[in-house]
């Protein structure tokens, strides 16, 4: 597990093949920013709130996220495909802040934002792990889901 902040322009940063180096999603639409994610075969591209400095916490296979006191904001699932075997967290451009080694494959990534009505305080922050979905549990290959969670109780 790795704490980190990126430059978040653009409001993005990646998870991707490090060995494939695929370029950035450049077709956006509405759908992929209300997601919060644009995947491609071997990038996604992962949408935190601000658009200055996200600070990220990354975990990779074999370790666990922190547990928090309140549930995230949202959760993202999709999938990339790893053939390398090497994945990185990545900030722009292409500047690698984690790496992992894992068996060759499908995985899917795992996206949760923490306190995200705090952006202007610098309070906000997200969680990135990566499932390997084939010894996990059975999820269609073009699936992608994004799950919201009320704050309303938080401001």
């Amino acid at each position: 597990m790795r704490r980190f902040e990126v430059y978040s322009a653009y409001r993005q940063f990646y998870v991707a093949d490090r060995e494939v180096e695929p370029s950035a999603p450049e077709d956006w639409t509405e759908e992929h920013v209300r997601q919060r994610h644009n995947s491609l075969k071997n990038i996604t591209a992962l949408c935190p709130e601000g658009d200055i400095t996200a600070r990220i916490i990354s975990c990779g296979l074999s370790e666990t996220a922190p547990e928090e006191v309140n549930a995230a904001d949202f959760e993202v699932r999709t999938r990339i495909e790893i053939p390398s075997g090497k994945v990185g967290v990545f900030g722009w451009p292409w500047e690698l802040e984690d790496e992992y080694e894992v068996i060759p494959g499908t995985y899917e990534v795992v996206f949760k934002g923490f306190r995200t009505n705090k952006v202007e305080e610098e309070e906000d922050f997200y969680v990135v792990r990566l499932e390997y979905p084939c010894l996990q549990k059975k999820i269609p290959p073009d699936t992608n889901s994004i799950h919201f969670h009320d704050l309303s109780s938080r401001r």
